[in-house]
């Protein structure tokens, strides 16, 4: 009988052949950019072409380097984002029912409207450098009940094939520079760093795993959340973490300590949940001539309670961003690996997930194609016989366009839609009912960004040039 591996192999290359197809049908379409002439020519290289029309506005730019989600640095000045993606979404399950303790059912083939990643944030640096703060609200708490919203193949926080909501309370933090007065550690305008970096931080945040523009990132302009999001990457919602920064030229060193403890459906997302900060994780990365990242990053869990045990996790990625003729590329190509310790007379599992994914826009950045491919060893629920499958195979395709608003209002309205093709492991067939299912999302993406100096001025944001 053939492996589950050899199968999972073949369908992953079949999905591959897929995505081949994909990519090169987006990219045809695209725009005038010829598939024969060479991607890499120096001469398609450089800033975006001046588009005809208004540009839409690019929250992340390039990754970030400092505590909030969008441009790196900024020292000085006020940033303001709002967020929200409201959408049709049918998980293609036909009469399966997507069922989770206590908590209401899905059902897995109607179609259900939806309003998820719906956020508002504050960031405010002195123009000394010395002092950030970052507030960030997610309003989901208010949007998504305690069932989360189905996601095939999803899993965490007590859910499976759901997306469980973020808390209320997103992001709450700050950051102390104390070396900004010192020459080369001081920032050298608005927008530019000095040539090295020292902070220390605290609050409600993220501890320093996995890809710092994670899960921001302009790879993926879609509501939907990879089926990794608990292996070695941000915790993102953990209270407290206390870390350091140490940037030195383009490589940044970072450590810190906090609390991973885990939620379930039944708990509370409108107040932080306080844990000791018992974890520790450390990350380094580094950046390449402003288009490439490569980070590395290694944590252990420790008191994520709920009869959890602890864990180790791993995340290695390489994010590329830039500009050929005008259009805008991202790529994240994305390891991560969660190894849970075990009694000594059980077994140890260990679950590994592999991410790649590219985003194409226009060179008036109001129209986007995306593309996702994703293998994801499940932590399966004790309804499914526990342990960890083979793996769940996913391919993504989507396109947005921006019908209103842009970089001079500051505030946008884009048309999307996604469709998603998931693989069910052959172990897991007779509970779905199929081995392959296609969700598909069709709605409307709310984006807003606006940018003020120390003085409150108006400062033009580069993510729309």
């Amino acid at each position: 009988m053939q492996s589950n591996e050899l199968r999972a192999s073949r369908c992953f290359r079949r999905l591959a052949a897929v995505r081949a197809a994909w990519v090169a049908g987006a990219l045809a379409a695209s725009g005038p950019a010829s598939a024969a002439e060479p991607a890499n020519s120096a001469s398609h290289l450089g800033p975006a072409a001046a588009p005809s029309e208004e540009p839409a506005q690019l929250g992340y730019a390039s990754p970030r380097a400092a505590l909030i989600p969008g441009t790196p640095g900024m020292p000085g000045g006020i940033h303001l984002m709002l967020n929200g993606f409201g959408f049709l979404h049918n998980s293609g399950l036909g009469a399966h029912v997507i069922a989770n303790q206590a908590v209401a059912t899905h059902d897995g083939g109607a179609t259900i409207p939806l309003l998820v990643s719906d956020w508002a944030m504050a960031y405010g640096r002195d123009s000394r450098g010395y002092v950030e703060g970052l507030a960030m609200l997610n309003f989901e708490p208010l949007t998504v009940g305690p069932e989360g919203y189905p996601e095939l193949g999803q899993a965490g926080e007590g859910l499976w094939d759901a997306q469980h909501s973020h808390q209320l309370v997103h992001q709450l933090a700050i950051s102390v520079h104390p070396l900004a007065g010192l020459p080369g550690w001081h920032p050298e305008n608005m927008m530019t760093e000095g040539r090295a970096d020292f902070a220390v931080f605290f609050g409600q945040g993220s501890a320093t795993i996995g890809p710092p523009i994670f899960m921001h990132r302009a790879s993926s302009p879609g509501p939907t959340v990879p089926r990794k999001h608990h292996k070695g990457e941000n915790p993102h919602e953990t209270f407290p973490v206390i870390g350091t920064q140490l940037r030195v030229g383009d490589t940044w060193f970072e450590s810190s300590v906090f609390s991973a403890k885990e939620l379930l459906p039944s708990d509370s997302r409108n107040l932080p949940q306080v844990g000791a900060p018992s974890s520790i994780a450390a990350r380094v990365r580094h950046t390449f001539g402003s288009w490439l990242e490569l980070q590395v990053s290694g944590e252990r869990l420790r008191d994520q309670g709920h009869g959890q045990p602890d864990a180790f996790q791993a995340s290695a990625s390489a994010y590329a961003w830039g500009n050929v003729r005008g259009f805008r590329f991202d790529g994240l190509l994305d390891w991560a690996a969660d190894v849970a310790d075990a009694a000594a007379t059980e077994p140890r599992h260990s679950a590994q997930a592999l991410l790649a994914e590219v985003a194409v826009r226009s060179p008036s950045r109001r129209d986007t194609v995306w593309l996702r491919s994703e293998i994801n060893q499940r932590e399966e629920s004790a309804a499914a016989g526990g342990g960890v499958t083979s793996p769940w195979l996913f391919e993504t395709l989507g396109a947005e366009r921006v019908v209103l608003g842009g970089a001079s209002s500051g505030l946008q309205l884009g048309l999307f839609g996604e469709a998603t093709a998931g693989v069910v492991p052959e172990a897991l067939e007779a509970m779905y009912g199929r081995r392959v299912a296609v969700s598909v999302n069709l709605g409307f993406h709310v984006f807003g960004m606006w940018m003020l100096d120390g003085d409150l001025n108006r400062m033009t944001h580069h993510g729309a040039q």
